[in-house]
């Protein structure tokens, strides 16, 4: 290993010799460590030596147990020492499995379908999606999932789009669905008759769209059913009840109850509706009487509050920023905030199953033990990715630029199962809360590390923090970079649990041109072993630090608005899109 560190220094980086010779060591390293991995015959087998994942003492380092992780080192005072003289030490890969693991993605027609809500029936073992179409799955095995129905649009007056779905609730056969609208979509209420099959094929749904209820003004966000009742979260105007005429089909509003909140997420027990508002509240209303709704409660949750999920009188709200919330509604004009679980990502949805709450926080899907509702504890995350390209020019082939992290919006549950949705297809995945593993956490910005401007000469370091969001030590064993003009350090550190480490990544330059790399992290967390970040020096178009050429743009006013109205100002450019 030291001759082929040796070996590293005297060749060319950039040359195939120098690229090939660090493959090699790399592929080395893995293979070591594969090998003992399939040596395990058990969840939780004992840590193993990986022959090949050898550092000097002065660039392991560890984070956790009260050590700085920027700072600490595997061996005082051996920094000092030249490299031949150094003691080789190694890092020891655990061997885990994951909590979260996965069963399948699903690929129907569709494979870019941004699903928003994902609902599953236990009666009959369907999974229910809204996305940019309706879509009925068959989960009674959820391993091998198969559509029963699928890229489903609806027909609203006056309407050339065919919009999907963001929120539904089911009545039998009858499955509803809402749009809240937005400048491409109508807001409306609706909804699928699922009874009917295909006559060449009876595993086939052949879904019939029910009268669409649009009311001026009206903005339909989260629904459900009780009793034949149908609730719907109004956003500004609060809560909505509706009947459906059976012989028809035909929907009505028969009651509601206003100036409660912008509303978004709704669930409705015995006779207690509960509803998320945008400004961080669990709202409880008393619908004994349906015709007329009353306000019992409100609890602050922080954060956004949308997605929710009620067992009992507990209530698990996905509270944006403020992550998971807990709220004790035994006391219904009284609800309370119980417990908590912040996260790195933005809850959006949340369900409950057998003592567990489940959430899906944009980044990632997560689970948590919920027996102690007053102390959350986190089980683990699963992270989905997808190869996205650039553009023409960004060299995505060429350079080897990660894939991308799903946006995950949708989750339900059943058991140990968990169903999610994201930006793209449906996944399911089996619990085993039993088991403890590492989990690696990277900013999303590590998915284009951008070093800026640097001249010729100049080095330049940015540092890239490291967390371990899960239950067991992480270890990095293998942290290095394509070329030598990019370096890394430490090469190798151990994350504690619910600990942070910044990696030191480091550029110098030769010359002003376009230069690119890729920093590799390789670990024992389970579900994700190889990370990359991509690293990019000097390249053209916006950045960080760079004057911005003037950009006119026409508001929605019809006013124009120029770059130039900030010239010497610092700005702050922001993409953001509705669905």
């Amino acid at each position: 290993m030291k001759q082929m560190r040796q070996s590293l220094r005297r060749l060319d980086p950039g040359s195939a010799a120098g690229r090939a010779v660090r493959l090699r060591a790399a592929l080395i390293g893995v293979l070591a460590v594969m090998l003992l991995a399939g040596c395990a015959a058990n969840d939780q087998a004992p840590a193993a030596t990986a022959p090949d994942a050898v550092a000097p003492a002065s660039s392991v380092g560890t984070a956790g147990d009260g050590a700085a992780g920027d700072d600490a080192k595997g061996g005082e005072g051996q920094g000092d020492a030249a490299p031949e003289e150094r003691a080789e030490v190694r890092l020891t890969p655990g061997q885990y499995l994951p909590p979260l693991a996965r069963l399948q993605r699903l690929e129907g027609e569709k494979t870019h379908l941004h699903v928003d809500e994902v609902r599953y029936r236990a009666s009959d073992q369907k999974l229910f999606q809204c996305s940019y179409t309706f879509g009925v799955v068959n989960a009674k095995d959820p391993a091998n999932m198969t559509y029963l129905a699928q890229n489903i649009k609806h027909k609203v007056p006056d309407d050339e789009r065919s919009p999907g779905c963001i929120h539904l609730a089911w009545d039998g056969d009858i499955v509803y669905t809402t749009h809240r609208g937005n400048l491409s979509n109508p807001a409306f209420l609706s909804g699928w008759d699922i009874s009917k099959t295909d006559p060449k094929d009876d595993k086939k749904m052949v879904p019939e769209q029910i009268p669409v209820l649009q009311e001026p003004g009206v903005s339909y966000e989260g629904i459900d059913v009780a009793d034949g009742f149908i609730y719907v979260a109004l956003a500004k105007d609060g809560l909505g009840v509706y009947e459906r005429d059976p012989a028809t089909n035909v929907v009505s509003r028969v009651g509601e109850l206003k100036d409660i909140g912008s509303t978004w997420g709704l669930r409705v027990v015995g006779t207690t509706a509960y509803l998320t508002t945008l400004a961080g509240e669990l709202v409880t209303v008393d619908v004994t009487d349906p015709t007329v709704p009353k306000l019992l409660g409100k609890a602050d949750t922080g954060g956004v509050a949308r997605g929710l999920a009620v067992d009992g009188t507990m209530a698990y709200v996905a509270a944006g920023s403020a992550g998971l919330v807990l709220v004790d509604a035994s006391v219904p004009t009284a609800p309370k905030v119980v417990g908590q679980a912040p996260m790195p990502g933005t809850a959006i949805r949340v369900d409950y199953s057998a003592g567990h709450a489940f959430v899906a926080a944009w980044n990632d899907a997560r689970a948590y033990d919920v027996s102690d509702p007053t102390a959350p504890k986190f089980i683990g995350a699963a992270r989905q990715t997808q190869q996205s390209t650039y553009g023409a020019n960004a060299g995505d082939l060429d350079t080897g630029r990660p894939p991308v992290t799903v946006r995950n919006l949708g989750i339900a549950a059943h058991e140990d199962i968990v169903f999610i949705g994201n930006w793209w297809v449906l996944y399911s995945y089996r619990m085993l809360a039993d088991r403890t593993a590492p989990n690696l956490l990277l900013p999303e910005d590590a998915n284009t590390i951008d070093f800026g401007l640097v001249a010729a000469g100049e080095t330049r370091t940015v540092p890239l923090m490291v967390t371990n969001q899960g239950t067991a030590p992480l270890n990095l064993f293998g942290n290095w970079t394509e070329g030598e003009a990019f370096t890394v350090s430490p090469e190798q550190v151990q994350v504690g649990p619910g600990m942070s480490t910044t990696l030191q990544i480091s550029y110098t330059a030769a010359a002003t041109d376009t230069a690119w790399s890729n920093l590799h992290i390789w670990s024992d967390d389970p579900d994700q072993p190889k990370r990359t970040a991509y690293l990019t020096v000097n390249r053209e178009g916006l950045g960080i630090g760079r004057t911005l050429p003037e950009t006119k743009v026409t508001l929605l006013d019809g006013s124009e608005w120029s770059t130039a109205e900030g010239t010497g100002n610092v700005q702050v450019l922001a993409y953001f899109a509705t669905f």
